[in-house]
């Protein structure tokens, strides 16, 4: 993999021999889990602003006068009233992108339950926005998971708050999106041992069910860390219906597969699917980098799992998931995490 942008979207199937980059437009398969090359963001400090312009100095919040005004459309990732698991961050989309988030900062609110959630936002280049529709997105978690069975609201009152400027315009928000409501569901948190080859499963921290699993093998290991239920399955092409079976068509030179079950839990590749063909399962580890299942455990995993579930990866041999990668937001330290990425906080 290289940089973010072309690392987000590569795409290689797992658990089959044949480990080549996928055909452009299609949705793959696992990624490599390899060592992908660093950002070139370096998240400790902010030079420049994220469209190449000056970053304002920290703490301006007012716009420049003489500058036409433009205005920064918001838009979420998450739905009003949807549930998601503990791990799940809240995305907001942003475009074009602020220079400044200062003013954003002090007047977004969240809360868990009525109370401070006690978190902070995380301004990056988009991970999970596949039209490529936006310049900027922001995160937002606290220090630890969620709590289960919890209602969260973000107070979003920042139409016509200043986003800083760029070189041309004064930039201000938009006042179309004003509060997210969701909540969460059941802490279900999994934690994948590559050592002994198992799966645990938990829920609300009890106990659920050990499944055996293969992990990738030496040339394309595993990415560790913590990884965050992305997606489940995929579309048939051409519909807004999900393939029967959780299945997504893995494609590379001399194969074409459906593999069913197909849970994504990073952006550049990796699942936790169904892989009848590796008869090492709960022995060794050969995945191209994926997390294989029997098909009877894939099918019961892909029916527990819910959007924002947590999937634990403490021992691997593979390099720590890139926070850029999906919803790898957990895998930043904290103190990194609360310095606001590539705004800073103020």
């Amino acid at each position: 993999m290289t940089k973010p942008s072309s690392a987000r979207r590569a795409r290689r199937l797992c658990g089959l021999a044949v480990a080549s980059a996928l055909a452009a437009g299609l949705l793959a398969a696992c990624s490599t889990g390899g060592s992908p090359s660093a950002p070139k963001t370096v998240y400790d400090t902010v030079t420049s602003g994220p469209t190449g312009s000056s970053a304002p100095a920290s703490g301006q919040t007012s716009a420049t006068p003489d500058l036409p005004q433009k205005t920064v459309r918001v838009t979420s990732l998450e739905s009003d009233g949807s549930t998601y698991g503990v791990g799940m961050p809240i995305v907001l989309y942003f475009s074009p992108a602020p220079t400044d988030s200062s003013a954003f900062t002090k007047a977004v609110q969240v809360t868990v339950n009525g109370a401070p959630a006690g978190g902070a936002w995380f301004w990056e280049q988009p991970t999970a926005d596949e039209k490529k529709t936006n310049t900027i997105e922001a995160h937002y978690r606290p220090k630890t998971y969620w709590p289960a069975h919890a209602q969260i609201h973000v107070g979003i009152p920042i139409g016509g708050l200043s986003a800083g400027n760029s070189k041309v315009n004064s930039l201000v928000y938009s006042d179309k999106l004003t509060s997210l409501d969701f909540s969460t569901g059941a802490a279900h948190v999994s934690t994948v041992n590559a050592n002994t080859k198992r799966m645990d499963v938990t829920s609300d921290g009890k106990p659920v069910k050990t499944i055996p699993v293969s992990l990738g093998q030496a040339q394309t290991p595993t990415y560790s860390g913590v990884k965050v239920v992305m997606q489940k399955g995929e579309d048939s092409p051409g519909t807004d219906t999900l393939r029967p079976d959780g299945a997504v068509r893995m494609i590379g030179p001399g194969y074409n597969e459906i593999v069913d079950w197909s849970v994504r839990i990073t952006e550049s590749g990796e699942y936790v699917h169904a892989a009848p063909w590796n008869s090492n399962i709960g022995r060794l580890s050969t995945s191209n980098g994926c997390t294989n299942l029997s098909t009877s455990d894939a099918e019961w995993f892909y029916k527990f799992s819910q959007i924002g579930d947590v999937v634990q990866y403490p021992r691997t041999d593979g390099s720590l998931m890139p926070s850029w990668d999906g919803y790898g937001d957990w895998n930043l330290p904290w103190g990194v995490w609360a310095r606001g990425g590539l705004l800073l906080n103020h």
